[in-house]
């Protein structure tokens, strides 16, 4: 005599996939699948870029155009890249590593200088700040030319300002993760979010320069950028339902 399995319904849904799920899964599994193809692609062309430098130990130009400096972050030209031992750089931020304005070991040792972002992430200074420190002196920048003109880029080495700027780990983000409307969200928050900021960087003197800023005063700041980009956001959408300038036909034959 047959037996009804109470627990069927059950156990069909633990076990079997519905097809949402099922094409959830497929999609899930090429996106692996890709990745790993990516993966093994990258580390077939870093084995014959160790084995060509092994030939060229000063270094060489890369194929092809779109490589993204590892200093200033350009995406490069045909040609306008050079590669060695400390990574891709621009032929603008080799040529000042070649002329001693920057060491070679930054395109690599990220953790051992600050950019202008840095700065505005960690301690929401802007660049006028940083233009006003470096000029009375606070803070010494290190400049890289456009082939001796100008300013291409400009960057903060913690070696030249040691009792000034902490080491990067110390400012690191940390990973948050919140629920909303019943998935699990994640971002990054601010590292003076969890220590007290003065006692975490007791004794670097950029702490002199900071101050902590109350709940409502960022409410403040956060709404009057909303306030601006809003403004811009409608300032586009005008423009863009703005009748077209008709030009004049030439009179000329």
């Amino acid at each position: 005599m047959a037996t009804i399995d109470e627990h069927f319904a059950e156990d069909r849904d633990r076990f079997c996939l519905t097809p949402e799920k099922g094409a959830e899964y497929a999609d899930s599994k090429w996106r692996m699948e890709g990745l790993a193809k990516l993966g093994e692609e990258f580390k077939e062309k870093e084995k014959q870029r160790a084995e060509k430098l092994l030939e060229n130990p000063k270094g060489f130009h890369l194929e092809g155009r779109g490589y993204t400096c590892f200093i200033c972050h350009d995406s490069t030209p045909e040609g306008g890249n050079w590669y060695d031992k400390w990574g891709i750089k621009c032929l603008v931020c080799q040529n000042a590593i070649d002329k001693g304005e920057i060491p070679a070991s930054l395109a690599k040792n990220k953790k051992s200088w600050y950019t202008k972002y840095d700065f505005e992430s960690a301690f929401n200074v802007k660049s006028p700040t940083l233009r006003k420190w470096v000029k009375e002196g606070v803070l010494k920048s290190r400049t890289i030319s456009h082939y001796g003109k100008g300013v291409h880029y400009e960057l903060y080495l913690i070696k030249d300002n040691k009792d000034f700027l902490p080491p990067k780990k110390l400012i690191e983000s940390h990973p948050v993760s919140e629920e909303k409307d019943g998935k699990i969200w994640s971002h990054q928050e601010p590292w003076y979010k969890f220590v007290d900021p003065f006692e975490h960087l007791k004794g670097y003197k950029i702490m002199n320069y900071m101050r902590l800023v109350p709940p409502e005063e960022m409410a403040e700041r956060k709404a009057e950028e909303d306030r601006k980009r809003e403004e811009k956001r409608a300032r586009r959408e005008a423009r863009k339902k703005m009748p077209r300038k008709v030009r004049r036909k030439s009179s000329k034959p």
